[in-house]
């Protein structure tokens, strides 16, 4: 990729930039996009030009900007669906063993920017849009699929009675338990990527699951299918499993019917499906209540 956007690239440049301006995209995920999209902070930088408040951003995120788009080039990840559920999860160990040592906070959400003020305004924005759910009180317990670095753990330490995080990544479990640390209700274990292990049964108030299931369906539907059941599991009568992001698919109508049938057969009753609560962040949400 060089400086000169092929036509292809304008094209989608543009697209980016429209979602932008219509209110679609925040500024952080509209320069994510870009940065996806281009793999190149200078094509970016330029794309940007004119547009006050994403010249800003990438002003002032430039160190992190020009590290993602270096990851991206690396061409570790992979949108491809797996061939098989055990290659997934390696995949997806690696890739996470890889990219949380190229930045912690880039690794958990491209659109930080790798800037931890960006990160803690979007988990803040989570904490919130729980909140509002009904999800967290003092007397939650809650269990984070997919914790990454522990950054919504110690956000929500503070408001719960205890949380544990689980992750597939060696190196993501290291960095969590490192931030988790000062905080006894907290704790972070090495999964196996193939479901909850040794969770005990009717444990949990909330499982919460962030831009983590997305990569369980890269992996292969037998493996959603086994997380959701094992979040039934884990569940209390009552309790609530949220779903931050479920797929990359821009066929949301087939991931509102999919997470619909999951929950059914798991004794589970859909209560959100496929809204979009953030400012910062654009993910969808899906919520779904353990009623057996």
């Amino acid at each position: 990729m060089t400086t000169d956007a092929t036509s292809t690239d304008a094209a989608a440049i543009a697209s980016i930039l429209e979602r932008y301006k219509t209110g679609s995209l925040s500024a952080p995920v509209t320069v994510m996009q870009l940065l996806i999209e281009t793999e190149d902070f200078a094509v970016t930088k330029a794309a940007v030009v004119g547009i006050e408040e994403l010249e800003r951003l990438v002003e002032s995120n430039a160190a992190g900007c020009e590290r993602i788009a270096a990851m991206l080039r690396a061409d570790v990840d992979s949108a491809k669906p797996a061939r098989t559920v055990e290659e997934g999860i390696a995949f997806c160990e690696r890739l996470f063993d890889w990219s949380v040592q190229q930045s912690e906070e880039a690794s958990v959400a491209l659109y930080s920017l790798g800037n931890p003020q960006l990160l803690e305004q979007a988990t803040a924005e989570i904490v919130e849009q729980l909140r509002k759910w009904g999800a967290v009180t003092k007397d939650t317990v809650l269990l984070d699929i997919g914790c990454g670095i522990g950054r919504l753990l110690t956000a929500l330490a503070p408001e719960i009675r205890s949380g544990t995080g689980i992750d597939v990544s060696t190196e993501m479990v290291k960095a969590a338990q490192k931030r988790c640390a000062p905080y006894p209700n907290l704790t972070v274990i090495k999964g196996d990527g193939y479901g909850l292990g040794d969770l005990p049964d009717a444990t949990f108030d909330i499982v919460i699951g962030v831009d983590s299931f997305p990569y369980l369906r890269q992996s292969g539907y037998p493996l959603v299918e086994r997380f959701f059941a094992e979040s039934s599991r884990v569940l209390k009568p009552g309790g609530q499993l949220v779903i931050l992001n479920y797929s990359y698919s821009d066929d949301h109508e087939k991931d509102a019917r999919e997470v619909r049938t999951l929950a059914d057969v798991n004794g589970m009753k859909v209560v959100t499906a496929g809204e979009r609560p953030f400012e910062l962040w654009d993910a969808t949400a899906f919520r779904a209540i353990k009623i057996q």
